[in-house]
């Protein structure tokens, strides 16, 4: 009779450990459920958002006979070039209104990036806010600047607008001084064939 009480004890000491393994793996699960499918909810959102901001972007571009060269999708805009055409294309989705622009390089000189900023105090000193982002495209005659608003505070958080804006001028500054490249190369040609 002993032995049987203390095989019997086993089974029961062995079953709690088990019953405590099926738990500890369903509340592993559960919680590993409850991390994954808000994430995975997150990623295709995101895609789906850069899907429809690529797609408004391309029908400005097809509408102007144009073809992408490069492109970048944010949080709630999309930017592109078109490098054989030297158009700069851009289309932002508010909850108001989608905004579209085009902005012929030939007629630009210059590409720069503005910055609006405030300083509120805080309890160690100041902090700088970022309220504005754009890239600026200043004409050729310097009567005219054009902006593509990057950033605004009251659309969307800031995340890695600077850094877009710093890529998109130096490929805007890119293709300016391929341009003007070219152009004194055909200057230099006319000047030649005019003396010959």
């Amino acid at each position: 009779l002993h032995r049987v009480d203390r095989r019997q004890r086993q089974m029961c000491i062995r079953d709690r450990y088990n019953i405590m393994e099926s738990g500890m793996i369903a509340i592993a699960a559960a919680l590993f459920a409850a991390i994954l499918v808000p994430t995975l909810l997150i990623i295709q959102n995101t895609k789906k958002q850069s899907k429809k901001l690529l797609n408004g972007l391309k029908a400005s571009v097809t509408q102007n006979n144009g073809v992408l060269s490069q492109h970048t999708e944010q949080s709630n805009f999309a930017l592109g070039i078109d490098k054989a055409n030297k158009t700069i294309y851009f289309f932002k989705k508010t909850e108001d209104a989608e905004i579209s622009q085009t902005i012929d390089l030939s007629q630009v000189t210059t590409c720069e990036i503005a910055t609006k900023k405030r300083r509120i105090k805080k309890e160690k000193g100041f902090e700088e806010l970022v309220e504005k982002i754009a890239l600026v495209f200043i004409s050729k005659n310097n009567s005219e600047t054009k902006e593509i608003e990057l950033y605004n505070e009251d659309d969307t958080l800031l995340t890695d607008e600077i850094t877009i804006a710093e890529d998109w001028k130096k490929t805007v500054q890119s293709v300016l001084s391929d341009t003007k490249e070219v152009t004194e190369q055909k200057k230099e040609q006319k000047f030649s064939t005019a003396a010959a």
